[in-house]
Formats: C-alpha cells, sequence, structure tokens
C-alpha cells in the first residue's frame, strides 16, 4: 500500500479557530486595577486524574488520532519549547465507523500563557508535537477510567479501549474507505 502524505499547515490557536475543537483557558479580560477569575470547562464522568508529561522534541508526523468518551480533557504547558497539536471534530459517539475526513484534521501552535480543553469526543493527535530542543512540559487533567477509541490512518485498524490506562482493548475494527495516509505538520 502506497502513503498518502497529508501536509497540516501550523495555525494560531484562538478561542475562534479552535472552537469547534475545545475551548481555550484564558481569562477574557486583564484589567490592571482587579483580579478576574474565569470560568474554565471541565467535565468527566469518573475520578479526575491530574499528571505531568514530558514530551521530548522529535517527530512531526502521525498515523493516528484519538478521542475520548468521558473527559473534556485539558492541558496547560508548564515549559519548554513551542509545541503543536492536531485535532478533528466530535462525530456520531456511538458509531466506531464515524472518524474524522483526513482533509479535515488541523494542526494548532499551543500558546504556553494559556490552556486548552477539547471537547467530548473531540479526535486529536495521542502527542503534542515539541518543534525545539530538548522538549516540553505539561499539565493534563484527565479521568479514570478513559474510555478512549484510537483510529490509525495508515491501516484503517480502529480500537476501542475500555480503559486506556488499564484495561486491554475490547474491540478492534476494520474500517473501510480510503487509509493509507501519514499526517506531517509542515512548519
Amino acid at each position: 500500500m502506497t502513503t498518502e502524505i497529508l501536509s497540516l499547515p501550523v495555525e494560531a490557536m484562538t478561542p475562534a479557530s479552535f472552537a469547534p475543537y475545545g475551548v481555550v483557558l484564558a481569562p477574557t479580560e486583564q484589567p490592571a486595577d482587579r483580579r478576574v477569575m474565569a470560568d474554565s470547562p471541565f467535565t468527566c464522568d469518573g475520578r479526575t486524574t491530574l499528571s505531568t508529561i514530558w514530551q521530548p522534541s522529535g517527530a512531526r508526523s502521525f498515523t493516528r488520532l484519538e478521542r475520548h468518551f468521558g473527559v473534556t480533557q485539558a492541558f496547560f504547558q508548564l515549559s519548554g519549547a513551542p509545541s503543536v497539536v492536531c485535532v478533528a471534530a466530535p462525530t456520531a459517539m456511538d458509531d466506531v465507523h464515524a472518524v474524522p475526513d483526513p482533509q479535515s484534521v488541523r494542526a494548532f501552535l499551543i500558546d504556553p500563557t494559556q490552556g486548552f480543553s477539547y471537547h467530548i469526543g473531540t479526535w486529536h493527535s495521542l502527542d503534542r508535537f515539541v518543534i525545539g530542543a530538548p522538549g516540553a512540559t505539561f499539565i493534563i487533567l484527565n479521568v479514570a477510567p478513559n474510555p478512549t477509541q484510537i483510529v490509525d490512518y495508515a491501516s484503517g485498524r480502529s480500537v476501542h479501549h475500555p480503559d486506556l490506562d488499564g484495561l486491554p482493548p475490547e474491540r478492534e475494527t476494520q474500517l473501510h474507505g480510503s487509509f493509507g495516509i501519514e499526517f506531517q505538520l509542515s512548519l
């Protein structure tokens, strides 16, 4: 099978550009004379977890996207080089075959002065792509258990995990359609 390379231009993550995929977590105003506390949406079906992630610099391409069924999952970059995350809008949550059109995947530059959270079901790259040495550190708000579906655009294989960090996969499906795809960041 030949591999089709889809180039993803990296764009700024703004509240408007990221709205189909999630929420940018930042104050809505910054007055000089008073403190402002902005509500930030976070929901989960289970026990909230807080973790740190070290992501080394490296890959600029990928073939897999994942979505979570019970968490809005939030990220905050604490330190390190500029980073990118790739996303696609949620699809029908009850249909394992409802995966995003590869042409709909977008790449966003993470602004380290703000956080972001996904809508439940938003498809996203498994990693953040750190585009400078040596890497970056992130905080993640997540859930346990974490039901997740992962689709591999190279093979067309879909795997459903009842708990991404615990139980083995419960279902694997071979999807139909055009696959043999690799996504590549265009910096």
